[in-house]
Order: structure tokens, then sequence, then C-alpha cells
């Protein structure tokens, strides 16, 4: 660690700027004139002035260097203040450095010259510093050899002891210049030992260290407790807090305080408030600045600090919400080194009622009002809409999504309904108003067809009105299984009715008890009218739209696109036995011209702007996509086996595929109910990136899940990363699904090693 200990911050460094990160960067810290003189009056070697000021741009004399001299020695207790000693002619007992001067003598650390005098008050030099601070770790005149000051000089040079020092032989040093050499020497193993001299002050120095947390992280600390992956030290009232999440190096003393730390110069550090987070990324934003969001890549094995406790960020990635913070600690490359994760304060959930809802938090004008994840004004939040305020982001957050059904159950109890089934989904109920509501004590009954309000994380429910409030009675999505089931009456008891199940435009489903078979209505968007718990079902015909999509400019043809418009791509299977589907967004099917035949279903807003949309399969985004790793015919029947994003099927039908194919699979109750061979680009690859391949100079964008398989041999593949060949050697074949005008991607890269 040589020279950490030169490095070493007092706990009150100071945030410089680099690279648009806020550092604590070692190799300057060590200069910092706080930093030096806050460990060495910790250990008593250096002190200021009654104001504190320790006048660094002072010389220092020799009287003065004896006593920082023998102050960091093993015979800093040996001073004998107050005793009659005169230790040369030229020292009277009465001088206030006579003590120090004897100790110094009488461990061998000074001399004086050869006329018996000692020249307390002048300026002690370059060279009689050094010498002094090499007998402080037990050096003697017989290591140095004949050639005075040469041979000093050279030994501390290469012991690193004038590490910083801008002077030489001759030349007096100040008190600066004075701390700088203690502190090096500090950092130094004593003679004939393994030990460094700040052993003698009962301190240690321990490397690599990360402060894990303070009691802002961690209830379980008091105020002057610090946790860190070494353990937990006290500290004092001047320790950076800034420091938490940092790794570096630390003085503790008596081993169990920490005096000083001095973090890596090769880390930068960020705090972030979290917007949301992804499978391998973190949305976010600076702390302060709720302008510019950040995407942080992250994989899921990144170390993440929650409190004291260390754990990856796959294990926190599902706890983490909208308003919490991260400190992100990031190596000199720019990579993400760990994270410490900490909870937000986030106000709410609240039900709009009124229009003074604003009142309900603590507020300015430069708070950002964001409704479905776009910006408004305080005019657009309506009745109904449920609200949050977070104070680290200064940002009110609003959601509208509502979802229309019968009451059917709650769990544990209606006394305690901490979950409740909703037409057949079950939802956590988040909020004491909620909770209320779906209790015993509130006014909804099970059987009750009412109207719950999701809060921020799209699962829970934070408020609860009748349907009629709502303004909406009914449900419009895509019909995708029907059947019989059991459901729950309000007194208790259980009946037994035929149900529809339906996903709307924003992929969520909804089963909906009905009084007659409908099966004849999967594959169609219906219309579910809830009345007396019962849905009644009609079917909504193919409404007339199409043309080009323009995501930039919100429009589909010649018809607006509100910007909170939810998508919903569909395809069906054998004859609608097995419907699939997914979610999508403007962004996917820009540039794409749709045909009245594509667009199941649209409908729009009270400003005429198209609302909600059902596509029959563009995007394509709804199948598996993988590789065919054996293929056999006997006369015993078919087998085939498919790897799909490394979930192993096998099916036994005979399908038109070959070993080696990358194929697309359709997935339904865990079978595979449809599989077809893909299509591959010819020609060479001339680039490769995250999102396209460069094939023969056209570039073809990539699914944003593309899978990657490096193929050992004609049966045996292994999935690997797009990184892995971007930053490999390998001919690839690229597998497609349909041209990407018509909404197509690559979906395979099977990549052999050359």
């Amino acid at each position: 660690m040589k020279k950490a200990l030169a490095a070493l911050t007092a706990a009150v460094m100071t945030v410089s700027s680099l690279g648009g990160f806020g550092v604590l960067a070692a190799s300057e810290s060590w200069q910092s004139d706080d930093d030096m003189t806050k460990l060495l009056s910790e250990l008593n070697i250096m002190n200021g002035d009654e104001n504190g000021d320790f006048k660094l741009d002072s010389y220092v004399t020799r009287a003065e260097m004896t006593k920082i001299a023998v102050a960091s020695s093993s015979y800093k207790n040996t001073v004998a203040v107050g005793l009659p000693f005169s230790p040369f002619s030229d020292v009277k007992s009465s001088y206030w450095g006579a003590p120090y001067i004897q100790a110094g003598v009488s461990a061998g650390i000074v001399e004086g010259y050869i006329d018996g005098t000692f020249d307390p008050n002048g300026t002690v030099t370059y060279e009689q510093a050094i010498t002094m601070m090499l007998k402080v770790l037990g050096y003697t005149n017989d290591d140095f050899g004949a050639s005075y000051p040469y041979g000093q000089v050279g030994m501390a040079q290469n012991l690193e002891m004038t590490s910083g020092i801008n002077a030489a032989i001759g030349d007096p040093l100040t008190r600066r210049d004075v701390a700088r050499l203690v502190c090096n020497t500090l950092d130094t193993s004593m003679k004939d030992s393994t030990a460094d001299l700040i052993s003698v002050h009962n301190c240690e120095i321990v490397d690599d260290v990360t402060i894990v947390a303070s009691q802002e992280e961690d209830s379980s600390l008091t105020a002057t407790e610090i946790s860190t992956s070494n353990g937990k030290y006290t500290i004092d009232e001047t320790f950076d807090m800034d420091y938490v999440g940092s790794t570096g190096d630390m003085v503790i003393k008596d081993g169990k305080y920490l005096i000083a730390f001095s973090p890596d110069e090769d880390t930068l550090s960020q705090k972030y408030v979290i917007y949301s987070t992804l499978n391998n990324a973190i949305l976010c934003y600076e702390e302060g600045n709720n302008t510019n969001m950040h995407q942080l890549e992250i994989s899921a094995s990144t170390p993440c600090y929650m409190g004291s406790t260390a754990y990856t960020y796959s294990q926190l990635s599902a706890s983490m919400e909208m308003g919490d913070t991260i400190r992100v600690r990031y190596k000199s490359n720019g990579d993400i080194d760990y994270i410490n994760y900490s909870e937000g304060t986030v106000e709410g959930p609240i039900k709009v009622s009124t229009s003074s809802w604003m009142n309900s938090f603590d507020t300015d004008s430069s708070t950002k009002i964001v409704r479905e994840g776009n910006i408004v004004d305080e005019s657009d939040i309506q009745v109904n809409d449920i609200i949050y305020y977070s104070e680290d982001l200064n940002m009110i957050l609003a959601y509208t999504t509502k979802v229309t059904g019968v009451y059917e159950s709650a769990s544990p109890s209606k006394d305690m309904p901490n979950s409740v089934t909703i037409s057949g989904v079950t939802y956590e109920v988040e909020g004491v108003e909620a909770f209320n509501d779906l209790s015993s004590s509130g006014s909804f009954n099970f059987g009750d067809t009412i109207t719950v309000l999701i809060g921020r994380d799209g699962e829970k429910i934070a408020g609860v009105v009748t349907a009629e409030a709502a303004a909406t009675g009914t449900q419009v999505g895509y019909a995708i299984s029907s059947g019989r089931s059991t459901f729950n009456n309000s007194d208790g008891t259980t009946y037994t009715s035929y149900y529809i199940e339906i996903v709307t435009a924003d992929g969520t489903t909804y089963t909906y008890p009905t009084e007659y078979d409908q099966s004849s209505s999967v594959g169609n968007v219906i219309r579910a009218q809830l009345k007396d718990g019962y849905a009644t079902v009609g079917r909504v015909n193919n409404t007339s739209l199409s043309g080009y999509v323009s995501y930039e400019n919100m429009k589909i043809g010649t018809r607006s696109v509100s910007k909170d418009v939810k998508i919903l791509d569909v395809a069906s299977e054998y004859n609608e036995s097995a419907v699939l589907y997914t979610r999508t967004f403007m962004q996917r099917i820009d540039g794409l011209d749709l045909t009245e035949s594509q667009v199941v279903y649209y409908d729009t807003d009270s400003n005429g702007e198209i609302s909600e949309l059902i596509l029959r399969n563009v995007t394509g985004d709804m199948y598996s996509y993988g590789v065919v790793t054996s293929r056999s015919s006997s006369n015993t029947g078919n087998s085939t086996i498919v790897d799909l994003d490394s979930v192993v099927y096998t099916t036994t039908n005979n399908y038109s595929v070959s070993l080696g194919d990358g194929v697309r699979a359709g997935i339904d109750g865990g079978a595979i109910t449809s599989l077809s061979r893909l299509r591959s680009y010819t020609g060479s690859m001339t680039d490769l990136t995250q999102s396209y391949a460069e094939i023969n100079y056209n570039k073809y964008r990539l699914s944003d899940k593309v899978v990657v398989y490096e193929k050992r041999d004609i049966s045996s593949y292994s999935e690997i990363s797009i990184n892995d060949v971007i930053n490999g050697d390998y001919d690839c074949t690229f597998y497609y699904d349909k041209e990407e005008s018509q909404g197509g991607r690559i979906r395979v890269i099977i990549a052999e090693a050359n």
C-alpha cells in the first residue's frame, strides 16, 4: 500500500469533479492540508494553535522538528516535561523544547553540533529532518555510510519517505513539508521489522476496505458508528459520510476507532435516485437533478450492499423501487465496481379526489409532475389517479391504471385483506385507504363489481371505487381462453360458472364469470359488460385503421396517438386453441406500414387520440426463438429437441425443421404449439453491435432479446452473450423471422469460433 498512508485522508476530504462524477481522488487527496493535519493531530504528532491554524507555510525549527520526531516514535511517552534538563549549552532547562530535545538525544534520534550547541531555533533542513525520521525508524549512523548527507537522503528516497516533497539538500522545510514526511514515514516499516511505524501508536493500516453503511443506510448503527467490509468501527463527528460506498485504505486506532480513510485513486462515485429497474440495468436520475435520466448497465453478479450486508444485484433488484437511492462506485475505465442501495422516502399512495391534491405534499415550483411516464402540468392530474411524491427526485408520480372486475376473495381473510382477487387476478393491497375499503369494515363485498386503482408498481391496489364512480363497467380485450371454474359468493359459499379470460391492451389478463359458454369468442376482441357479478360478452368488430407508424410524430396514418398509448400484439395458434400475446410500444412498430387486417382493435381517448391498440402478429415478439439441437425419426415416432434461450423443450410432432436450424416456437402451457424454421442472411459480417449486424455492408436490426449460441459441433450449442461475439473471433449465421420492413428482427445468432 505504499504510499497509502501518505494518501490517507482525514474524514474531511473535499469532493472534486472528474469525468462528470463526484470524485475522491487519492492521487490528489494526500496533498490536502486538512488531510495531513487531521491525521497527525489525531496521533498527537502535530497540532495547530488555539484557532486550529497549523501555519503550514511557516518554517520548522530544529527544536520543533525534534518534538515532532519524538512524538512520531516509540519514545513519545518518555518526554519528562518539568524536569531541569539542559542538554546543550544553548538549550536551557527553561526552554520549552528542552524536554523533547533531551528525549530525542536519549533515544538516539537527534545530535548536537561538535561545539556542544544544538541551535534549537535554527531552521531544520531537508537532510536534517530526513535523518531524524530515519532514526525514528531505528536506523543509526552505521547504516548510512560516511558520506553525509547523501547516504541518508538515498536511503529515505529508497524507502519512499520523501514522496511528494519538493526540496533538496540544504533547503529549509515548511510545516507542510514536514507533515508530508511524517505521513510517509508512518507508512514505512521499522528497521528489521515488518511492522510499520504507525503501529507504535496502536494503529494499523487496513487495505482495500469498503465503507458499507452509516446510520442513514443501516438503522442498527449509532451516529458514531460506520460499517465496513472489515467490520464495524467508531468514528467522530468529522467523518465525511460521502465516503459511504467507497473502497480504499483506512487507519484504525486501538482496534476500534477509524481515524482516517483514503479512497482508491482508480474509483469514482455518484449517487443516483432510482426511477425503474430492468433485468440488467437501472434507470435513474443523478441526485438533485430530475431532468436527465440515465441508464446504468449492470450485471446480475455486481456486488450490491444494503445496509451492512453484501448481496448481488440480482438478489436485490426485485426490492428496488422508484425513489430508492444508490451510490455507484466506478472503476477508472467506467465499469461499475459495486453499488450501495438504500430505501428512499416516497410519500403515498394518495387517491386524487379533489383539485387541491397538490397540498398533500411539500412541493415547490421545481417539482416535476409525471403521469404514466409523461411530464404533465398540475391540471392534467385527474380524479381517481393514484399519486406519490419522491423527495429525492422532487417528483410527483401519477398512475392511471384501473381494473374493473368482480371482488372474489381476500387473503388471509376479509378482516385482513393483504391481497385480494379481482376477476381471477390476485393483487396485493397497498396503503391504508385501500385496505380499509376492501376489509370487513369497508363498503365492498365479495361478488361486487368494483374498480380498483393500481399503484406505481403496476401490481398493487392503491385505491378502490365503485364501477359507476370510475365511469366504467366494461372491459375490452382479446379473448384468450374460456371454460368453467369455481367462484366465491359474498356469503363465503362457492359456485361454478362458465368464464371468459381476456387480455387487455396493457397486457393484463382478467377472468370473468359468464352465464354461457364463450369458447366461440376466443381469438376475438370482446367487450365484457359487468353486472351482478357476471359478464355479458359481445364481439367488437375490426375497426378501420391503417397507415404509416411515426413514433416521432405519434401518428398512425393521419390519426394522432396518445403519448401513453397501450399496445398489444397477439398471435393465435391452431385455430385459437392457444393465444400468444405481448405488450409492445410505438418505438417498436415505428416505420411500419400497418394494414387494416393487422389492426384488430383500437380505441380513442377524450382528445380523439388513439389510446388502446391491439395488433395481430406484427412484431413476432410473442414467440420464443432458439436452435434445434436434436432431430430423430424412427418407426416409433419423431423427436425434436429445441433450445429456446437456454430452456430445453422436446416435441414429438413432425415439424419441418432440421438439426442446427434457427427456429421460432409458440409456447403455451409449457409445451411447443408450433415450430418453424427461420430464414438466414447470407454474406460476410462486416460489423456487429448491440443493436444491429452489418452483413455485406447492409445493416439489419437485432431483436432486443436476440439469442446467441456458440456452436461446438452439429448438436452442441452453448448460449453466450452478444458481447462475447463482438469481442471475439467468430463466423456467424444470422436468423430472422421476417423482413425488417414488416416488423422482423434478427432473432438467433449461431457463432462458430475461428
